[in-house]
């Protein structure tokens, strides 16, 4: 079940109106009250939107809550992750550790950082379904907690040259765009922000190369605890999913990644009652979807970053999966369907 960490739960709460009942939003996300405030404690992403819908439902007007919980973000609240990106030596290496690190925290969201001639393109990308309100609301708020901790971080009032939402915006626009200082695209089918280069070339207000890395080591470590606890069908779809834009990996090669033999591999998924073809194809699918409902890319490249030769290839496989073609299934993302 997909989650993050109750650190963004509990920040929430902290922002929803007078009004509402406290006690409720603690048990809507299955969190105690009295407990102090723990990175590794997890929320399930269901509970987690649920939440933000609820609280955006109670609000006077345009929703605000959600981005105020993201102007409240702080790199201490990220622990090793947040101080190994404040410690950085540049802002554009404290974003190359987020993209590294984003799972340590948001384990719903990946970052794809593209750099151009004069601007960076940071794009965030949420690993489960965009439909809840709350979902899209979440969205939202990452823009605000993206600006605040590179705030921070740089020791300077951080701009982005913009911001592009994917969805029809839900909350108050002109609040985001007034704390972000610039402006904020929607229905534009990515979530996004742009960053000039010459920003993310500046030197972090307490940026430290030595103590970066120790709070790597330290992330590491983590990751590799996280990663030991996954089940092996999950780790074997994660490296396929990292393969895929090469074609389609052979059980060889994942079985390499992680460190065992093709023979060792295939006796372990059998033992789980899982057969690698499958978990290529559950691979190929999310993958795909995920691109089609957030992204604007190309049909015939999202065949290729599933591991299609052509795009016929790829529609024929998706009908397989989904029953409807690509196209259509994109169209009912946009809609809401």
């Amino acid at each position: 079940m997909p989650q993050s960490s109750s650190i963004y739960s509990l920040k929430a709460i902290a922002q929803a109106p007078d009004h509402l009942d406290r006690e409720e939003l603690y048990a809507l996300c299955k969190l105690d009250p009295d407990s102090s405030p723990d990175l590794a404690k997890m929320v399930s992403e269901e509970d987690y939107v649920a939440l933000l819908a609820r609280i955006a439902e109670a609000e006077s007007g345009l929703p605000r809550a959600h981005i105020k919980l993201g102007t409240s973000l702080r790199c201490e609240d990220l622990g090793a992750v947040g101080l190994a990106w404040k410690s950085s030596p540049t802002l554009g290496h404290g974003w190359d550790r987020a993209l590294r690190y984003v799972s340590v925290v948001a384990g719903v969201r990946a970052l794809e950082i593209t750099r151009g001639k004069e601007t960076t393109e940071i794009r965030f990308l949420r690993l489960t379904d965009e439909s809840p309100k709350g979902a899209r609301l979440s969205n939202e708020a990452t823009f605000a907690s993206f600006t605040a901790i590179s705030r921070e971080a740089s020791g300077r009032h951080f701009t982005p040259v913009q911001a592009i939402c994917g969805h029809d915006f839900i909350g108050d626009r002109a609040f985001l765009e007034e704390y972000l200082g610039c402006p904020v695209e929607d229905r534009a089918g990515i979530n996004a922000m742009i960053v000039s280069n010459a920003e993310m070339a500046l030197p972090n207000a307490v940026g430290d190369d030595a103590i970066s890395r120790f709070f790597d080591q330290r992330v590491e470590e983590m990751m590799a605890e996280a990663r030991s606890e996954l089940p092996l069908s999950l780790k074997v779809k994660s490296e396929i999913g990292k393969k895929l834009s090469g074609g389609v990996p052979k059980l060889s090669d994942i079985a390499l990644a992680l460190g065992m033999s093709g023979r060792t591999l295939q006796r372990k998924l059998g033992e789980q009652d899982a057969v690698f073809q499958d978990l290529v194809d559950q691979a190929r699918r999310e993958l795909s979807e995920r691109l089609l409902r957030t992204t604007d890319y190309p049909l015939v490249e999202i065949a290729f970053l599933t591991g299609f030769a052509e795009q016929s290839g790829f529609t024929r496989a998706f009908k397989r999966w989904a029953g409807e073609t690509p196209r259509s299934y994109r169209l009912g993302a946009v809609e809401g369907r």
